[in-house]
């Protein structure tokens, strides 16, 4: 019954209670698409806005992280590491529906070529039948992976920048991830999208998105320095998760509640943002939470959870042809979309994800090998700085 020391933080290598909360945000999704009105109070369609967080938090942490131990950060590296982790189980999943929907002669009429256009350059938020509800368009999931990858360039690249300019200190990081979070309020504010529950800006094309995932990105740089850790540092405490649990899941089951009864919802999805990040604390910080998420089925489905929240559209397609009945938005739909999807994000996971990784991070090893001996060969060939003065023996 203790607080969680920085140095104990710095020195986690997993986050594996985190695991855990994207099997829960990836199974609430799946609930709310497919379960039926009867369980609209599980709010699950926010469960998106728990992996934004998760997204900003992860990836800053592991950049932060990079640059301590090396002294910089490398784009290249970063790049290489989610093209071989992102790209992968994206493409086979989307090359399975083409297939399946070619095979069915229906390439065309479900327009498939001008689709492919959004899905290949992750614009797929832009699509024009993106909504969740849109006629023929189960890859509408895929809207958030346009989202994350449009966030994976900018953000690394301002803390490389930060870096380059000497903004090293907490207090000069979080004031840059404050200025592109005023950045991303003030596009909301000119596209329109500040009344989020109107037909104007569509709540998937809005960019709060990335400033959901900004917090995200700010908790981390938090936890990363010592001083503001300090600040952070009573709610790693194992009772502390009481009053932080509490309040998210007061504000997540009532979130449908108040997303209908608002004037305006930016401010509703921040504060959820907010809240989900203060429970992000209490799932890397010892106590029963984290054991609860940590256990081996969560992190099962954790680890899948990205294939299988992908997955979830067209295996609900295809479990409907196969049984017809299941088309009606009730539990049993909703859990045989997610037994199935399951099974199918499991292989997806063992033989292409994980093959694909470990590919990814023998490529960058082999790099890094490189570009150590081409600096060992070039100190060799490079004259002594301090020649012997004449006449000495």
């Amino acid at each position: 019954m203790r607080t969680l020391d920085h140095d104990e933080f710095l020195a986690m290598r997993r986050f594996p209670a985190l695991d855990g909360l994207r099997a829960i945000a990836a199974t609430i999704v799946i609930l709310f698409h497919f379960a039926g009105p009867k369980w609209s109070w599980l709010s699950g369609w926010v469960g998106v806005y728990i992996f934004f967080v998760l997204s900003g938090f992860l990836i800053t942490t592991l950049l932060l992280r990079e640059q301590d131990r090396t002294g910089r950060i490398s784009l290249s590296a970063f790049y290489l590491r989610r093209v071989f982790r992102i790209l992968p189980p994206y493409l086979v999943i989307l090359g399975g529906i083409v297939v399946f929907v070619w095979l069915r002669g229906e390439f065309f009429t479900r327009e498939f070529p001008h689709a492919l256009k959004y899905y290949l350059t992750f614009f797929n938020e832009f699509f024009p039948g993106s909504s969740p509800d849109g006629p023929d368009n189960f890859f509408s999931g895929s809207w958030t992976l346009g989202i994350e990858e449009k966030f994976y360039l900018f953000w690394p690249f301002l803390l490389v920048v930060a870096g380059a300019v000497g903004l090293a200190a907490a207090w000069r990081k979080l004031a840059l991830a404050f200025a592109a979070f005023a950045l991303m309020a003030g596009l909301i504010g000119v596209t329109g999208g500040w009344v989020l529950a109107g037909p104007q800006v569509p709540i998937y094309r809005s960019t709060v998105h990335y400033a959901i995932l900004l917090i995200g990105c700010v908790l981390a740089i938090a936890m990363h320095y010592r001083r503001s850790y300090a600040v952070i540092k009573p709610l790693t405490h194992p009772l502390a998760a009481i009053p932080v649990f509490g309040a998210f899941a007061l504000l997540h089951v009532n979130m449908e509640t108040l997303w209908r009864g608002a004037h305006t919802n930016l401010g509703l999805l921040i504060a959820y943002g907010l809240v989900s990040a203060l429970l992000l604390v209490v799932l890397v910080s010892p106590g029963p939470l984290r054991w609860l998420l940590a256990t081996k089925v969560m992190r099962f489905v954790g680890e899948r959870s990205y294939s299988l929240y992908l997955l979830q559209g067209p295996v609900h397609f295809a479990v409907v042809e196969a049984i017809p009945p299941l088309g009606q938005h009730r539990m049993i739909s909703a859990l045989t979309v997610f037994a199935v999807g399951l099974g199918i994000a499991d292989l997806i996971h063992r033989w292409v994800e994980q093959p694909m990784i470990l590919t990814g991070k023998k490529l960058i090893a082999r790099r890094q090998e490189r570009k150590a001996l081409r600096a060992a060969e070039a100190e060799l060939k490079a004259p002594s700085a301090v020649e012997a003065p004449s006449g000495a023996r």
